[in-house]
């Protein structure tokens, strides 16, 4: 399904770039403390030179590092392996609040044919291994970080020299024998956010983007492969060697005289975007953004609510009912990805049970729709609050302006939401009578006082504005009464028994869930409701189960096989007891001859104490005459139980 067109606000663009500026200003950290020279490349570089900050439609930082610095880290460790390497470098960036990339893959580095497998793989480092390489000798193409706090991910581009040249292979060049070919330049000294930094130079951009690369255009991921122009064939990719020396390469200007080239950048790209009515036009959402993600929404819209509270606490209505209604076109983009995401949800469901219809032949699905995660119920509620929150200081800056019209929709929107919200039915009153309808407004204010349980001063002082006192009064009391009525008979609903037969279902089917979870466990084919209501539900019951023992008695005995075992529910507390004092007198009796086993013989003249007849605490026969016996081995066998008689 296709997606609405949203643009980004100037509250989602600042939003964005100071998070992405976060996830670099900790990447700078974490490169520094290992020592390692980088550079802004690609889209970062160009946000850099051209932009002056990073561009809100980029969800990754890019940064290119040598592989000759690389392999200097490797030297650095104590068994100069590529695994102690790699893991030195996460353990400094898991420090500056990062943590690695999994991606849906074959397990272990790719090879140059690359697996179908859909584990989970570590993109940390995405390496290329030819065949007949060892795992030293796998090339580190890229390093995947995501920055937990701002969720932008940082990706280190690994540039190695080889055929005299610069190249680079993050895109996937090893494994189709290409890459980007540069000609080889050193880092450019920079200005970026008011910090300094380095990035790539012009001319590696032009050889990249093209001679036009100031002109900023939007391109999918693939369109934008197709347009570059340094994609080139490469005969094979070296191994990565721990040993190789650094690469002199020609500095680049000081900052100071960069300054007046990086300004003509900046020129030529502000004329380009001089026609444009945005500085981003809107676009489809795209639920893997990170400017679409419920979180990053939620907090673009507080930011809006606060910015709008402080213009209004300093008497600036207009300009706080502005930020209020961009909070609701932010909220509006958020309520499109929830919807969206149940939509897969759903979709995702009805795949599932359509393949378990004809994979095993269900001939009725009766497979339930999973609940929704807790974060998307989570979500969702905060949707609701702020929406609604928004709505109403909306209705109320608009009142301060007087704009009638917007004050009774922003009311009716926040009482779509919830129908008994006071403030809502308040301010739509009063956007009412300002606009003349009092009609309307007598409903808003009435219905006011109804959710109020008639106590609300505000509304009555606003009623005896609009009517008499006694046709106040007379309205009051018949609402009131009508009001009560409603209340009690209500209370009487309440009061009544639930169906026993809702409530019998409802256990049928939580019997039916227990089973398949058991028979899924055991490893058993899955069955509907109606299969296990026909083959296995009247196990359930014990009269049926009794009935099964008794036509089957060779089958249930206690020397044989047991197929139908008793259950505890099929036992009454009578046949628990005895069953109770018929073990409590054979334990006794047990520990009874202990004892006389471990005391001393008897002496001359004494009686033994084996002589002795048994006290009634150590008599372990039941003492019942045979009518009796008889009528508890019925009564016991009757319940299942088959002992030692």
């Amino acid at each position: 399904m296709p997606m609405k067109k949203f643009r980004m606000t100037n509250t989602e663009l600042r939003l964005k770039r100071e998070r992405m500026m976060s996830a670099f200003q900790a990447g700078k950290h974490a490169l520094e403390d290992l020592r390692l020279p980088y550079f802004l490349a690609y889209g970062s570089a160009l946000s850099c030179l051209r932009e002056g900050q990073f561009q809100p439609y980029e969800d990754d930082i890019n940064v290119g590092i040598y592989s000759w610095d690389l392999a200097a880290i490797q030297r650095q460790c104590t068994e100069c392996t590529a695994r102690e390497r790699d893991e030195a470098l996460k353990a400094v960036f898991e420090k500056f609040g990062f943590e690695p990339v999994s991606e849906l893959g074959a397990e272990g580095p790719p090879s140059g044919s690359s697996g179908d497998g859909s584990q989970a793989s570590s993109a940390c480092p995405r390496s290329f291994m030819a065949e007949g390489w060892s795992e030293e000798m796998a090339f580190p193409i890229l390093y995947k970080f995501t920055h937990r706090e701002s969720f932008v991910r940082f990706d280190l581009m690994v540039f190695t020299m080889q055929f005299g040249q610069l190249w680079d292979f993050a895109d996937g060049g090893a494994e189709t024998s290409s890459g980007w070919r540069y000609t080889p330049f050193a880092p450019q000294a920079v200005e970026f956010e008011k910090t300094m930094t380095f990035t790539m130079p012009a001319q590696p951009l032009e050889d990249h983007y093209g001679p036009d690369w100031h002109i900023p255009r939007v391109y999918s991921y693939i369109e934008n492969l197709s347009r570059c122009k340094n994609r080139c064939q490469v005969l094979r990719v070296h191994p990565f060697d721990a040993r190789m020396q650094r690469v002199m390469l020609a500095p680049n200007s000081p900052w100071e005289e960069f300054r007046p080239s990086m300004r003509q950048c900046r020129m030529k790209y502000a004329l380009a975007m001089a026609d444009s009515p945005h500085e981003f036009p809107e676009k489809a959402l795209d639920l893997y953004k990170l400017e679409s993600k419920p979180i990053v929404l939620f907090q673009a819209a507080g930011i809006c609510k606060s910015d709008g509270n402080e213009r209004l606490t300093k008497g600036n209505p207009s300009g706080a009912l502005d930020k209020y209604d961009e909070g609701i076109y932010i909220l509006d983009k958020c309520k499109e990805v929830l919807m969206t995401w149940r939509l897969i949800f759903r979709q995702i469901h009805n795949e599932k049970a359509e393949k378990n219809r004809k994979d095993r032949g269900i001939k009725v699905a009766d497979l339930t729709e999973t609940d929704m995660p807790r974060e998307f119920r989570a979500d969702e509620d905060d949707y609701t609050n702020s929406r609604t929150a928004l709505l109403l200081n909306a209705a109320q800056a608009a009142l301060q302006t007087e704009r009638w019209e917007i004050v009774e929709s922003r009311g009716t929107q926040a009482l779509e939401i919830d129908a008994k919200n006071k403030k809502a039915l308040y301010r739509r009153g009063l956007g009412r009578v300002g606009a003349g309808a009092l009609e309307g407004a007598k409903s808003d204010f009435w219905a006011l006082l109804r959710v109020s349980d008639f106590e609300s001063k505000e509304a009555l002082n606003q009623l005896m504005k609009l009517m008499s006192k006694e046709e106040v009064q007379l309205e009051f009391k018949r609402q009131k009464a009508a009001s009560e009525k409603q209340n009690k008979l209500g209370g009487m609903l309440k009061e009544v028994d639930e169906d026993e037969r809702i409530s019998g279902q409802e256990e049928r089917y939580q019997r039916f869930l227990s089973d398949c979870e058991q028979r899924k466990e055991d490893g058993q084919r899955e069955i509907d409701f109606d299969e296990w209501a026909k083959q296995y539900e009247w196990r359930y019951d014990a009269e049926e189960r009794a009935k099964a023992r008794k036509a089957h008695p060779e089958c249930f005995s206690h020397a044989g096989a047991a197929p139908l075992p008793v259950e505890e529910w099929e036992v009454d507390y009578l046949t628990h007891k005895e069953i109770q004092k018929i073990v409590y007198q054979r334990q006794t009796a047990a520990m009874g001859a202990r004892r006389r086993e471990l005391q001393p013989t008897s002496g001359p003249g004494e009686v033994s104490s084996s002589s002795r007849p048994p006290s009634d605490g150590f008599t372990c026969q039941l003492e019942v005459d045979k009518e009796d016996e008889r009528l508890l081995k019925e009564a016991v066998v009757r319940k299942g139980y088959h002992y030692w008689w």
